[in-house]
């Protein structure tokens, strides 16, 4: 185990001793109250007129995911990005190659 791993270890070791002694605080007397009226009033109902401006933008959106996929997919930049850890590999292997020529 290297100098880093054993520090790290020690860090979490020390923030797990500091949480493990830190006091908990009580809740409010009144949380639960407020959370048992919030649900039993329903205050989660949404209006007509915002869910369709709801579904209006999830159908923008998905429309301008695709059209932005199928551009990807039209110019070829998905297959260089997908081939971006072969460009890496080949500049690692060269540079090892160097630093043992070295």
């Amino acid at each position: 185990m290297n100098r880093k791993q054993q520090e790290d270890i020690r860090l979490t070791q020390y923030l797990n001793k500091l949480l493990d002694e830190m006091p908990l605080n009580e809740p409010s007397p009144l949380l639960t109250d407020r959370i048992m009226r919030a649900v039993q009033a329903d205050e989660i109902t949404v209006p007509q007129s915002n869910w369709q401006a709801y579904r209006r933008k999830a159908w923008v959106n998905g429309l301008v995911a695709t059209a932005a996929t199928i551009l990807l997919f039209q110019l070829g930049i998905i297959h260089k990005i997908m081939n971006i850890d072969v460009g890496i590999i080949q500049i690692t292997s060269y540079i090892q190659h160097l630093s043992e020529l070295l």
